[in-house]
């Protein structure tokens, strides 16, 4: 189950993270101390589970889950804030948020809550060769090749080859040792090098060809991944 946790207290931020990635089958996929670079995230990856806070710089999460709701309906949001405020609790109910945590929250209530999320999501399994594992990943593979440069999801790619995203996503990381969403930006930043090398397009343009929209956010993958700016890879490719 992959999950996304926003909160601007690092130690809270941190130790969520440290906490939920020792669960078996769990991924904390993204840790983020803003709503602005959490929704710029999850614009390109999917999430079974938000977890975040309210009172943050930039957005407050109850704007980030209300932009959030416009295109996803299925990821399962959980507040936790550290205000019990009714109104902040009204306007989640309305926004469609699981539950609505204050904090200092009980972890083994958070457990309960997220084992209940990975329940409803539910794990499908089915007795296939071998053979047949490898073509649906690669077919999966083709799919991100052709359409990189679109908004692709997990659920889209598993409704194509006609499986569950729960069981596209576990089928794939068994036999890639990436998740798909990480495998999508892979090949997105790849497909980015190739255009850097053209010095008539600028970084704006390519992070909307290979599907990263927001250029800041792609600036910061290309960093992550590769040691540099695109900028500077550029510079010593031309």
């Amino acid at each position: 189950m992959d999950i996304v946790i926003i909160d601007d207290e690092p130690k809270i931020r941190n130790g969520l993270r440290h906490f939920l990635d020792k669960q078996e089958g769990w991924s904390v996929t993204g840790a983020f101390e803003n709503a602005v670079d959490a929704l710029a995230f999850l614009s390109h990856h999917d999430a079974d589970a938000v977890i975040t806070d309210i009172k943050m710089p930039e957005m407050n999460g109850l704007d980030m889950i209300a932009r959030l709701r416009e295109r996803d309906t299925d990821t399962e949001i959980i507040i936790m804030s550290g205000y019990p405020d009714f109104r902040f609790a009204q306007q989640a109910i309305e926004l469609g948020v699981l539950r609505y945590l204050v904090k200092p929250a009980n972890p083994r209530e958070l457990l309960q809550i997220l084992k209940g999320v990975e329940e409803k999501h539910g794990r499908v399994v089915k007795k296939m060769t071998e053979p047949v594992y490898n073509l649906l990943v690669k077919k999966a593979a083709d799919y991100i090749e052709e359409n990189y440069g679109e908004k692709i999801s997990v659920k889209e790619i598993a409704e194509h080859l006609y499986v569950t995203p729960n069981y596209l996503s576990d089928l794939f990381k068994r036999h890639t040792g990436k998740n798909i969403s990480a495998y999508i930006t892979d090949v997105r930043l790849e497909k980015a090098k190739e255009y850097l090398t053209i010095p008539e397009c600028n970084v704006a343009f390519i992070s909307e060809r290979v599907g990263i929209g927001n250029s800041r956010y792609f600036s910061n993958l290309f960093k992550k991944k590769f040691g540099m700016t695109p900028s500077e890879y550029r510079n010593t490719s031309i």
